[in-house]
């Protein structure tokens, strides 16, 4: 079971994410992505730190949310989970091409970089 809590801050809108992100979710947290980009935050940011398992499926959904957000001129940021979790994108060397930050972004000018 996943769940989802978005919050929407000036300038950072940030979709937390707690549980397991399997094939099983993806679909209904797409939805939930796309409906926080409609909104058009200039910061997009996922938190991952309350996740325990992510598999192929969810890496592709945060893929798809990353070229979304180049598209349409967004950051997309990401706040690391766990080492079971956050290895699975050093593996993919996911690392090198998604942009992930210490310390989760809150408030204040969304251009200045965390």
């Amino acid at each position: 079971m996943l769940d989802i809590a978005v919050e929407r801050g000036e300038g950072t809108t940030t979709v937390t994410l707690t549980g397991e992100l399997d094939i099983s979710e993806t679909s209904r947290i797409e939805q939930e992505l796309l409906a926080v980009e409609r909104g058009s935050p200039p910061v997009l940011q996922l938190d991952l730190r309350g996740l325990t398992f992510i598999d192929s499926s969810g890496l592709r959904l945060i893929l798809e949310a990353d070229v979304r957000a180049r598209k349409d001129g967004r950051r997309l940021i990401l706040v690391p989970g766990p080492d079971a979790v956050h290895r699975i994108f050093l593996i993919a060397l996911l690392d090198k091409r998604l942009e992930f930050v210490d310390e989760p972004h809150v408030g204040g000018d969304p251009n200045d970089r965390p």
